[in-house]
């Protein structure tokens, strides 16, 4: 029998599409001021717009978000995303989770995920894929380049949204056990 915390209903599954490709803008977005903290507006707006009754709670949300400094490798920021979307869920359905504390999970989560995200996709598939495409492209082979992009990004969008969901259901249940301990 499934767990009823693991279980994401329909419902939230669009929710959560929409906080996936607010994530997939994290390097479109990004500035000196606040780095990616644009994208987690994007990212978390959806939940925020759904479960955030009161019109002055929904602006001080987006307004935390877009104001953090999120710094982190844009495969893994999907998990990011998705830890905050359960937070703000959290924070919005029972007001058990402070502001203060959403924003120092991100805090502390994003430099050891740039380090997993960067080391694996950056430092390790990348260089296989384009290693592999250029030896095809030497040879003449126009598979070369489509191998080599296809290699480096397939993987990148599948973890980003596996990890986006892993976030959201991960959140939720670190929640409902932070509660019940």
């Amino acid at each position: 029998m499934p767990n009823k915390q693991n279980t994401i209903s329909p419902e939230e599954k669009k929710i959560l599409n929409k906080c996936y490709w607010g994530s997939l803008s994290c390097m479109r977005t990004t500035s000196n001021v606040v780095g990616q903290g644009r994208a987690m507006v994007l990212s978390t707006a959806p939940v925020i717009e759904k479960y955030y009754q009161d019109d002055e709670a929904k602006k001080e949300a987006l307004t935390r978000h877009a104001s953090e400094y999120i710094n982190t490798n844009q495969t893994m920021y999907g998990l990011l995303a998705g830890i905050a979307c359960a937070m703000e869920k959290e924070r919005a359905e029972k007001g058990n989770v402070e502001p203060g504390t959403i924003t120092s999970v991100i805090a502390s989560l994003m430099g050891p995920l740039a380090g997993i995200g960067d080391s694996f996709f950056q430092g390790t598939i990348r260089v296989i894929a384009f290693g592999l495409g250029v030896a095809l492209a030497q040879q003449g082979s126009i598979m070369g380049p489509i191998l080599a992009m296809l290699i480096s990004i397939v993987p990148s969008v599948l973890v980003t949204w596996f990890a986006a969901k892993l976030g959201y259901q991960g959140g939720q249940q670190f929640l409902h056990k932070l509660q019940d301990g």
